[in-house]
């Protein structure tokens, strides 16, 4: 079922007319009209803020509210990631900074996640697990070699003056480095796409709707796959000593990942860690991505584990807010993907390492334990 049927058949009838209109936004982006987009972004997040105010002055219990707060941030999200593709745009990275700003959403995020035993623990792939950024500075070089004929001013140094390619990516060729901020390092191939889309016609004249679906094609034509080469993988901690100590405690283990299935399973057989995984979500799986909180529920489904009774683990705030948004009983973030610490405030704990999870997993076990043996 499409995003727009689902948002659809999960409204509160007697609240339909404080959701956001997600159709109206999907027409007008379809329509190119950049500025009439922002404006009803804009009015419609007033709407849901002023009913939501509205709901918790005369009926803060409402156990419907947490229900129609969450839709309504599927279908900002889901929005503003259609106006990315169609218009070529990077306002995606901004999202997380502008809901978590919102009343409504500020709301969710201070709701109590009850935390009970914990049964599950998820881990986010990318940056969590592994280490991929070494392997991206070569192929970002190899992918703008390809489309050099098309982005202005490029050279054969990969450099050209003024603004460059190079920062719109936010990677120093020189160094091979991304920045904290890089749309590589925290965004999807279609982010990606877009930002190099984004940058060409931020040099060229022409602004009509063809020319930036000639951009697009023009680049999709030219794009190429990472490939994920053993020898430039490495893990970002002991994968196996951790995955090892929760399996002896009990506890499942599941993968959450943006990225396509092929990858990841050729990744989880490069470490050897298929052995100790209960379940795994992809991007190109049947169910919506991060932040939506549906794979986490799913995987919980598939498991017969509450969220209150499972933990996730990631690197960035796509991680956090599926963690928050599908209620799990502790949210990790951890700093090995590049973000800075505020980015991931709203986590339960900020650690630099999946190698610094055992304290958090042995206190909640042994809280468990002793209450069970007072029970007893």
């Amino acid at each position: 079922m499409k995003f727009g049927q689902l948002y659809k058949a999960q409204m509160i009838a007697e609240w339909k007319f404080f959701y956001v209109h997600y159709e109206e936004l999907k027409r007008i982006i379809e329509d190119g009209d950049d500025k009439r987009f922002h404006e009803l972004l804009e009015h419609e997040l007033l709407k849901v803020n002023s009913f939501f105010n509205l709901i918790t002055k005369y009926d803060p219990k409402n156990p419907n509210l947490s229900k129609y707060i969450v839709n309504n941030y599927m279908a900002l999200f889901k929005s503003i990631k259609k106006y990315d593709k169609v218009l070529c745009k990077t306002y995606k990275l901004n999202f997380f900074q502008l809901v978590k700003s919102q009343a409504f959403y500020k709301h969710y995020c201070n709701l109590e996640r009850r935390c009970d035993q914990i049964k599950l623990v998820i881990f986010d792939k990318d940056g969590t697990l592994i280490q991929m950024l070494q392997m991206f500075g070569p192929w970002l070089k190899q992918l703008i070699a390809n489309m050099k004929d098309i982005i202005p001013d490029i050279t054969d140094e990969y450099k050209h003056e003024s603004a460059t390619i190079w920062d719109k990516l936010g990677y120093d060729i020189d160094t091979n480095e991304f920045s904290f901020n890089s749309i590589v390092a925290r965004g999807t191939n279609d982010d990606i796409r877009n930002c190099i889309c984004e940058f060409i016609l931020e040099h060229v004249q022409s602004t009509k709707p063809k020319h930036t679906e000639d951009v697009r094609k023009q680049v999709k034509s030219r794009w190429v796959d990472i490939k994920v080469n053993p020898k430039d993988l490495k893990p970002c901690g002991d994968i196996h000593k951790i995955f090892r100590f929760l399996k002896d405690l009990g506890i499942k283990i599941a993968i959450c990942t943006s990225d396509d299935r092929e990858p990841t399973e050729d990744t989880i057989e490069i470490f050897k860690i298929g052995k100790y995984l209960d379940a795994v979500s992809c991007g190109s799986d049947i169910v919506s991505n991060k932040p939506s909180p549906e794979p986490i529920w799913d995987i919980c489904n598939k498991l017969d584990i509450r969220p209150s009774e499972t933990v996730m683990v990631g690197d960035t705030i796509a991680d956090l807010h599926a963690g928050i948004n599908a209620k799990c009983g502790k949210v990790i973030s951890v700093l090995t993907g590049g973000y800075k610490d505020p980015d991931l405030n709203q986590a339960d704990h900020i650690l630099p390492s999946i190698d610094d999870i055992y304290p958090i997993i042995k206190a909640n076990h042994c809280a468990h334990n002793r209450t069970k043996d007072n029970d007893e």
